[in-house]
């Protein structure tokens, strides 16, 4: 039976944590090599909370290197593109900086890998993630404004190199689709130890804007789909509500019903956490954020004040429907509404509107 432990923890204290995780779990690591995946989404600064943060990445580097491994390598997929990107990314999170010892820029060591998702037959991970006797996933604990929560099932995603995140995003356009699409590359190599950086959340629209929730917790499980399912819950959110929760548990790959979950800690709801929309409270929940994402469409809109015209968004388009003009400008008929624009910006300069509020903004009152 999988367990899901919850601890106090800050970001000085992080260290004696996470060592006490690793002896609750039994982690004997003599002898193997292991992989260590922080959540590094662009080149975001460590006082954004948008990455894992660099004091995490170094108390797991620590904990792993007290059990003599034979060798460690520490790194990620980051979702923007171009050569050096992906080191660019480490460095400016803060992570390069803890871990460069160990730090291996995985965009370097691409392979086939089959598949058995109905959106690609093969794909293009990271050699490491397969050759790894021992891999750890370090999710953040944050929303997503396409699949409601971003958390250790969707960390995996980037074991994938270069253009298969976009080819995916292409593939799969829909919440339920696209997290149907990241259960399957999340399968192809499961993580064997889960630690959650839940010691500064993040709300709202995620997973990069500024909406960030102080929440003092670590959560360590050998399940991610259970590790997931408890930060649901600790959103206020029914764990069945969140399709990566749900598919996952339907393929057998963890529970999702807290009364089946066996916990370290109690599982409390965070108080008035927001979620990406208010429609996903309530039992209807799920058919409601289904509703509102086919119909209402959202759209990503330029806050002008903020943004440089760096064209980071039209760049990281996966269908070529961002364009600058000298803002940003969204063509409604490409738009899959998958929000990788807004991810990859790091002003936070794009906000999201949806069909009512365009309707609306056509009159004046």
């Amino acid at each position: 039976m999988s367990t899901v432990a919850i601890y106090d923890s800050t970001y000085e204290s992080v260290t004696d944590v996470i060592e006490a995780g690793f002896r609750d779990f039994g982690v004997s690591l003599e002898g193997k090599t292991v992989v260590i995946k922080p959540n590094i989404i662009g080149p975001f600064q460590v006082h954004r909370a948008i990455t894992t943060h660099p004091a995490v990445v170094s108390a797991v580097v620590k904990a792993v290197e007290a059990r003599a491994p034979a060798r460690i390598i520490v790194g990620d997929n980051p979702g923007v593109r171009g050569y050096g990107s992906n080191k660019l990314c480490a460095q400016k999170s803060g992570i390069h900086d803890v871990c460069a010892e160990h730090y291996v820029n995985l965009s370097e060591e691409g392979v086939s890998a089959q598949t058995r998702s109905r959106f690609a037959n093969r794909v293009t991970v990271s050699r490491s993630f397969l050759e790894a006797d021992y891999y750890i996933s370090l999710p953040k604990f944050k929303t997503h404004m396409l699949t409601i929560i971003t958390g250790a099932i969707k960390n995996s995603f980037g074991m994938l190199v270069g253009g298969q995140k976009a080819a995916i995003h292409r593939a799969a356009t829909t919440c339920e689709s696209f997290s149907e699409a990241l259960v399957d590359v999340f399968q192809i190599r499961t993580p064997d130890l889960v630690v959650m950086d839940a010691i500064t959340g993040m709300e709202g629209k995620g997973p990069s804007s500024d909406e960030l929730r102080d929440i003092g917790k670590i959560l360590v499980s050998d399940n991610a789909t259970e590790i997931d399912a408890v930060m649901a819950a600790m959103m206020g959110l029914p764990p069945s509500h969140v399709p990566l929760v749900r598919i996952a548990h339907e393929r057998g790959l963890g529970e999702m019903n807290l009364g089946k979950i066996e916990t370290i800690g109690p599982v409390r709801p965070i108080e008035n956490f927001k979620l990406p929309s208010k429609l996903m409270r309530g039992p209807f929940g799920h058919i409601s954020w289904r509703l509102l994402t086919k119909l209402m469409m959202s759209r990503p809109v330029p806050i002008r004040d903020k943004c440089t015209q760096c064209g980071a968004c039209e760049e990281h388009c996966p269908v070529g429907a961002m364009k600058l003009n000298p803002y940003p400008e969204v063509n409604a008929e490409k738009c899959i509404s998958c929000f990788c624009c807004m991810e990859l910006c790091t002003h936070n300069a794009l906000d999201v509107t949806n069909k009512v509020k365009r309707y609306r903004g056509r009159f004046k009152y």
